[in-house]
């Protein structure tokens, strides 16, 4: 599994340089710690004179030594790299190679992000790979308990594929829970016998009836049952805003991977 942790070096971030390097460590693949900013310096006064321009080139080049020994010290066996713009694009830029996107997550912290979405939401809602959010609260275990939550939408069947992948590699359980119709019960199971690899009992499927939303009947079951991450599929209904994915990643306490 070729990993991207995109870092802006927060308690969230860490956390989610935990997940990622266990993913890696597990899957026996390679993981891209990405730190990606705006230059730090205005452009504009680069024209000032030739002195200025050079007083400003080397606090950009000073500066982009310094980071790099940063991200060099997160991780001795990653590869690492500082791109000098906007984050999203960059992020986006490199997540088409790499299988999996782990990256924290700080919640709505302004209006903006009310609006517009964190950067890790509007990263999860652009991105073709899927994306682990991880907040400052999670502590990411050893993964011995995968929570996926199933809709009756193509995405399910690829979040399944996606903790099956990590369950296998991990020695883990998986729960394939649906909220709602017990009817969705029968396509469950077909999906999870087309897996190319069955569990050997290490996974099940259950259909929860409740008044809750899905949203909060999925973490409510999973901090009753002890799970380690959640699997949901990218909600489309009704744009990102208010999105069933949006207000998991606002309330959830174990890292969330989201599949598109």
């Amino acid at each position: 599994m070729k990993i991207l942790h995109p870092t802006d070096f927060s308690p969230a971030s860490r956390k989610a340089l935990e997940l990622a390097q266990k993913l890696r460590d597990l899957t026996g693949g390679s993981l891209t710690i990405l730190h990606a900013t705006e230059p730090r310096y205005a452009s504009p006064a680069h024209f000032f004179d030739t002195q200025t321009e050079k007083i400003f080139d080397e606090a950009e080049q000073a500066w982009s030594v310094w980071m790099g020994r940063q991200l060099a010290a997160l991780d001795a066996k990653a590869q690492t790299v500082l791109e000098p713009r906007k984050p999203i694009p960059v992020i986006l830029h490199h997540a088409a190679s790499h299988d999996l996107v782990v990256m924290g997550t700080h919640g709505e912290d302004s209006l903006m992000d009310r609006l517009l979405g964190t950067t890790t939401e509007r990263v999860i809602a652009q991105s073709t790979k899927p994306v682990a959010a991880v907040s400052k609260e999670a502590e990411p275990q050893g993964l011995s308990h995968l929570l996926v939550g199933w809709s009756p939408t193509p995405g399910s069947e690829r979040v399944l594929r996606l903790a099956h992948h990590i369950a296998e590699a991990s020695g883990g359980k998986i729960t394939v829970l649906h909220v709602g119709d017990a009817d969705e019960l029968e396509r469950i199971n077909q999906s999870i016998n087309a897996l190319p690899l069955a569990l050997e009992g290490r996974l099940e499927a259950k259909v929860l009836s409740t008044d809750q939303s899905p949203a909060a009947a999925l973490l409510g079951f999973a901090h009753e049952h002890q799970a380690d991450a959640l699997f949901v599929g990218r909600s489309r209904a009704g744009g990102f805003f208010g999105s069933v994915t949006r207000w998991i990643l606002n309330h959830a306490q174990i890292p969330v991977f989201v599949q598109p």
